[in-house]
């Protein structure tokens, strides 16, 4: 790099390297944050849909359901995350384009 730039910059070079490398690691920092917040929200919600349905069902049905006494809600709940959190990895963590275009006014 101290050959690529004249001599009077040369003594920049340690503060754009400091530089780059914070906004590298910024970078970094920002992409897993939004990984774990998006798999955190993928797993709270697959279990409280989970957990609201098999509850609305057993209502329904005039029965009581317990969460504590199955298991079955916790699968439901674990296979409705992975598809929550698979279908944000493939929106890119954004917004569907229906849901974009009515909180436009709002996002702006």
């Amino acid at each position: 790099l101290a050959h690529l730039l004249p001599a009077e910059y040369r003594k920049w070079i340690p503060v754009l390297v400091n530089w780059v490398c914070k906004t590298f690691g910024m970078l970094v920092a920002w992409t897993v944050q939004r990984i774990l917040s998006a798999a955190h929200s993928a797993m709270r919600g697959g279990f409280m849909a989970s957990r609201h349905l098999f509850k609305f069902l057993a209502e329904r049905n005039g029965k009581k359901f317990n969460a504590e006494d199955t298991y079955l809600d916790e699968v439901v709940g674990f296979a409705l995350a992975g598809l929550g959190f698979y279908t944000q990895l493939k929106l890119g963590f954004g917004l569907p384009f229906l849901v974009s275009f009515i909180l436009f006014p709002v996002s702006c």
